[in-house]
Protein backbone atom coordinates (compact mmCIF):
# COMPACT_ATOMS: atom_id res chain seq x y z
CA UNK A 1 0.00 0.00 0.00
CA UNK A 2 1.46 3.04 -0.88
CA UNK A 3 1.90 5.80 1.63
CA UNK A 4 -0.87 8.44 0.09
CA UNK A 5 -3.12 5.99 -0.04
CA UNK A 6 -2.97 4.87 4.01
CA UNK A 7 -2.83 8.59 4.53
CA UNK A 8 -5.98 8.77 2.72
CA UNK A 9 -7.67 5.75 5.01
CA UNK A 10 -6.42 7.16 7.95
CA UNK A 11 -8.36 10.58 7.32
CA UNK A 12 -11.30 9.11 6.75
CA UNK A 13 -10.93 7.24 9.96
CA UNK A 14 -10.57 10.57 12.09
CA UNK A 15 -13.61 11.80 9.46
CA UNK A 16 -15.60 8.59 11.11
CA UNK A 17 -14.08 7.89 14.84
CA UNK A 18 -13.02 11.02 15.41
CA UNK A 19 -9.77 9.78 16.46
CA UNK A 20 -7.36 6.73 15.72
CA UNK A 21 -4.37 4.99 17.85
CA UNK A 22 -0.91 4.34 16.20
CA UNK A 23 -0.85 0.92 17.34
CA UNK A 24 -4.05 0.33 15.57
CA UNK A 25 -3.26 1.64 12.31
CA UNK A 26 0.32 -0.40 12.49
CA UNK A 27 -1.86 -3.11 12.85
CA UNK A 28 -4.32 -2.99 10.65
CA UNK A 29 -2.28 -1.95 7.47
CA UNK A 30 0.75 -4.11 7.93
CA UNK A 31 3.56 -1.16 8.65
CA UNK A 32 5.36 -0.36 11.74
CA UNK A 33 4.82 2.00 14.51
CA UNK A 34 7.12 4.34 13.19
CA UNK A 35 5.80 4.65 9.67
CA UNK A 36 2.45 5.77 11.34
CA UNK A 37 3.49 8.07 13.62
CA UNK A 38 5.51 9.70 10.19
CA UNK A 39 2.30 9.49 8.30
CA UNK A 40 0.53 11.45 11.34
CA UNK A 41 3.20 14.29 11.56
CA UNK A 42 3.05 14.98 7.44
CA UNK A 43 -0.72 15.00 7.83
CA UNK A 44 -0.42 17.46 10.73
CA UNK A 45 1.83 19.34 8.42
CA UNK A 46 -0.84 20.15 6.30
CA UNK A 47 -3.33 20.82 9.20
CA UNK A 48 -5.56 17.96 8.32
CA UNK A 49 -5.06 16.33 12.17
CA UNK A 50 -3.64 17.55 15.51
CA UNK A 51 -1.79 14.56 16.92
CA UNK A 52 -2.25 13.72 20.87
CA UNK A 53 -0.35 10.86 22.79
CA UNK A 54 -0.23 7.22 21.31
CA UNK A 55 -2.70 8.79 18.29
CA UNK A 56 -4.26 11.83 16.34
CA UNK A 57 -7.51 13.28 16.52
CA UNK A 58 -9.68 15.15 13.62
CA UNK A 59 -9.38 19.18 13.65
CA UNK A 60 -13.14 19.05 13.62
CA UNK A 61 -13.13 16.91 16.94
CA UNK A 62 -10.75 19.82 18.63
CA UNK A 63 -13.98 22.54 18.13
CA UNK A 64 -16.02 20.30 20.17
CA UNK A 65 -13.96 20.74 23.22
CA UNK A 66 -15.51 21.39 27.03
CA UNK A 67 -16.09 24.30 28.87
CA UNK A 68 -13.98 25.91 30.73
CA UNK A 69 -12.93 24.79 34.21
CA UNK A 70 -13.73 28.19 35.58
CA UNK A 71 -17.74 28.11 33.63
CA UNK A 72 -18.00 24.10 34.83
CA UNK A 73 -17.22 24.87 38.54
CA UNK A 74 -20.55 27.38 38.74
CA UNK A 75 -22.51 24.50 36.86
CA UNK A 76 -25.21 22.45 39.01
CA UNK A 77 -22.99 23.45 42.20
CA UNK A 78 -24.94 22.30 44.65
CA UNK A 79 -26.08 18.51 42.50
CA UNK A 80 -22.25 18.19 42.49
CA UNK A 81 -22.06 18.28 45.95
CA UNK A 82 -25.14 16.05 46.37
CA UNK A 83 -23.15 13.38 44.08
CA UNK A 84 -20.03 13.39 45.92
CA UNK A 85 -22.19 12.98 49.55
CA UNK A 86 -23.37 9.52 48.04
CA UNK A 87 -20.12 8.63 46.38
CA UNK A 88 -18.36 9.16 50.10
CA UNK A 89 -20.55 6.35 51.67
CA UNK A 90 -18.43 3.94 49.26
CA UNK A 91 -15.34 5.47 50.61
CA UNK A 92 -13.46 3.10 52.60
CA UNK A 93 -11.51 3.70 55.74
CA UNK A 94 -8.33 3.08 54.18
CA UNK A 95 -7.15 1.44 50.90
CA UNK A 96 -6.33 3.08 48.16
CA UNK A 97 -9.25 5.36 45.96
CA UNK A 98 -8.15 7.23 42.99
CA UNK A 99 -9.63 10.61 41.89
CA UNK A 100 -10.22 11.77 38.55
CA UNK A 101 -9.82 15.48 37.65
CA UNK A 102 -12.91 17.74 37.10
CA UNK A 103 -15.09 19.91 39.10
CA UNK A 104 -17.54 16.36 40.62
CA UNK A 105 -14.20 15.28 41.52
CA UNK A 106 -13.38 17.69 43.20
CA UNK A 107 -16.39 17.96 45.06
CA UNK A 108 -16.14 14.13 45.94
CA UNK A 109 -12.68 15.23 47.14
CA UNK A 110 -14.08 17.89 50.15
CA UNK A 111 -16.51 14.96 50.96
CA UNK A 112 -13.77 12.90 52.09
CA UNK A 113 -14.12 12.27 55.62
CA UNK A 114 -11.61 13.78 57.65
CA UNK A 115 -10.97 10.11 59.53
CA UNK A 116 -9.60 8.22 55.64
CA UNK A 117 -6.40 6.60 56.85
CA UNK A 118 -5.60 5.12 53.14
CA UNK A 119 -3.87 6.17 50.08
CA UNK A 120 -5.60 8.54 47.34
CA UNK A 121 -3.90 9.00 43.93
CA UNK A 122 -4.84 11.57 41.76
CA UNK A 123 -3.52 14.07 38.80
CA UNK A 124 -5.17 16.64 39.90
CA UNK A 125 -3.70 19.17 41.82
CA UNK A 126 -6.96 21.22 42.79
CA UNK A 127 -7.76 17.83 44.24
CA UNK A 128 -4.56 17.80 46.28
CA UNK A 129 -5.19 21.15 47.49
CA UNK A 130 -8.51 19.59 49.26
CA UNK A 131 -7.18 16.55 49.89
CA UNK A 132 -4.28 17.67 51.53
CA UNK A 133 -6.67 18.52 54.76
CA UNK A 134 -6.70 14.74 55.53
CA UNK A 135 -3.96 14.48 58.10
CA UNK A 136 -3.92 10.16 57.98
CA UNK A 137 -4.16 10.24 54.47
CA UNK A 138 -1.04 9.38 51.97
CA UNK A 139 -1.69 11.55 49.16
CA UNK A 140 0.09 10.55 46.01
CA UNK A 141 0.38 12.68 42.65
CA UNK A 142 0.96 11.58 39.39
CA UNK A 143 3.89 13.00 37.27
CA UNK A 144 3.00 14.24 34.14
CA UNK A 145 2.91 17.94 31.68
CA UNK A 146 0.97 20.09 33.80
CA UNK A 147 -2.29 21.18 31.70
CA UNK A 148 -2.94 25.17 32.72
CA UNK A 149 -6.44 24.97 32.19
CA UNK A 150 -7.27 22.52 34.51
CA UNK A 151 -4.61 22.16 37.20
CA UNK A 152 -4.12 18.63 35.81
CA UNK A 153 -1.51 16.92 34.79
CA UNK A 154 -1.38 14.26 31.92
CA UNK A 155 0.45 12.87 28.73
CA UNK A 156 3.53 10.22 28.81
CA UNK A 157 4.38 10.17 32.52
CA UNK A 158 1.15 10.33 33.90
CA UNK A 159 -0.47 7.61 31.62
CA UNK A 160 2.30 5.22 32.24
CA UNK A 161 2.43 5.70 36.20
CA UNK A 162 -1.85 5.54 36.30
CA UNK A 163 -2.15 2.45 33.80
CA UNK A 164 0.12 0.56 36.47
CA UNK A 165 -2.68 1.74 39.17
CA UNK A 166 -5.15 -1.06 41.28
CA UNK A 167 -7.08 1.04 43.27
CA UNK A 168 -10.11 -0.15 45.52
CA UNK A 169 -12.23 3.06 44.70
CA UNK A 170 -12.17 4.81 41.21
CA UNK A 171 -13.86 7.60 40.83
CA UNK A 172 -13.99 8.81 37.26
CA UNK A 173 -15.17 11.79 35.75
CA UNK A 174 -16.62 12.16 32.21
CA UNK A 175 -18.18 14.82 29.89
CA UNK A 176 -21.45 13.04 28.66
CA UNK A 177 -23.31 10.17 28.61
CA UNK A 178 -26.48 8.38 27.05
CA UNK A 179 -27.88 4.63 27.14
CA UNK A 180 -26.97 3.91 23.51
CA UNK A 181 -23.66 5.87 22.81
CA UNK A 182 -22.44 5.04 26.77
CA UNK A 183 -20.08 6.64 28.66
CA UNK A 184 -18.28 9.54 26.26
CA UNK A 185 -15.32 12.35 26.86
CA UNK A 186 -13.67 15.32 25.50
CA UNK A 187 -9.85 14.21 25.90
CA UNK A 188 -8.84 12.07 23.71
CA UNK A 189 -5.33 11.41 26.20
CA UNK A 190 -7.14 11.20 29.22
CA UNK A 191 -9.68 8.77 28.20
CA UNK A 192 -7.20 6.01 28.10
CA UNK A 193 -5.88 6.71 31.70
CA UNK A 194 -9.42 6.80 32.39
CA UNK A 195 -10.14 3.04 30.31
CA UNK A 196 -6.80 1.97 32.11
CA UNK A 197 -8.36 2.92 35.91
CA UNK A 198 -11.86 1.58 35.20
CA UNK A 199 -10.16 -1.63 33.98
CA UNK A 200 -7.94 -2.09 37.17
CA UNK A 201 -9.85 -1.11 39.97
CA UNK A 202 -12.28 -3.12 42.39
CA UNK A 203 -14.82 -0.56 42.34
CA UNK A 204 -15.56 2.18 39.59
CA UNK A 205 -18.14 4.63 39.90
CA UNK A 206 -18.16 7.39 37.67
CA UNK A 207 -19.39 10.62 38.22
CA UNK A 208 -22.03 12.81 36.53
CA UNK A 209 -24.34 15.52 37.21
CA UNK A 210 -27.87 15.00 35.47
CA UNK A 211 -27.12 17.50 32.84
CA UNK A 212 -24.27 15.29 30.77
CA UNK A 213 -26.93 13.07 30.34
CA UNK A 214 -28.67 12.67 27.03
CA UNK A 215 -25.49 14.32 25.01
CA UNK A 216 -22.19 13.37 23.70
CA UNK A 217 -19.15 13.85 23.77
CA UNK A 218 -16.28 12.62 20.93
CA UNK A 219 -14.55 9.57 22.32
CA UNK A 220 -16.04 6.51 23.90
CA UNK A 221 -15.11 5.66 27.31
CA UNK A 222 -17.05 2.71 27.62
CA UNK A 223 -20.99 1.23 27.40
CA UNK A 224 -22.91 2.41 30.28
CA UNK A 225 -22.66 -1.49 32.24
CA UNK A 226 -18.88 -1.19 32.56
CA UNK A 227 -18.56 0.75 35.43
CA UNK A 228 -20.00 -0.94 38.87
CA UNK A 229 -21.96 2.53 39.35
CA UNK A 230 -22.87 5.41 37.57
CA UNK A 231 -24.06 8.40 40.30
CA UNK A 232 -25.72 11.35 39.80
CA UNK A 233 -28.14 13.74 40.79
CA UNK A 234 -31.84 13.16 41.32
CA UNK A 235 -32.28 15.76 38.11
CA UNK A 236 -32.33 12.72 36.09
CA UNK A 237 -35.53 12.23 34.58
CA UNK A 238 -37.56 8.38 34.23
CA UNK A 239 -37.38 7.89 30.88
CA UNK A 240 -33.57 8.05 30.73
CA UNK A 241 -33.08 6.31 34.51
CA UNK A 242 -35.16 3.36 32.40
CA UNK A 243 -33.24 3.39 29.24
CA UNK A 244 -29.48 2.97 31.22
CA UNK A 245 -31.06 0.52 33.55
CA UNK A 246 -32.64 -1.74 30.44
CA UNK A 247 -28.68 -1.27 29.11
CA UNK A 248 -27.80 -2.47 32.63
CA UNK A 249 -26.61 0.54 34.46
CA UNK A 250 -26.24 0.41 38.19
CA UNK A 251 -27.18 3.94 39.26
CA UNK A 252 -26.59 5.70 42.44
CA UNK A 253 -28.80 8.47 42.58
CA UNK A 254 -28.33 11.07 45.19
CA UNK A 255 -30.89 12.81 47.62
CA UNK A 256 -32.27 16.56 46.39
Amino acid sequence: MLAQERRSLILEDLRTQGGVETDDIAQRYGVSVETVRRDLLELEKLALLKRVYGGAISIAVTSRSEAPHSERENIASEQKAQIAERVAELIPESGTVFLDLGTTVEAVARAFPSSFSGTIVTASLRAVGTLSRLERAEIIVSGGRLRKSELSLSGTMATSFLDGLYPDLAVISIGAITADAGVTDYDFDEMHVKQSVLANSQTAVVVADSSKFGKTAPFKLCDVEIPTYIATDSGLDQSAIDALKDRGAQLLLADA
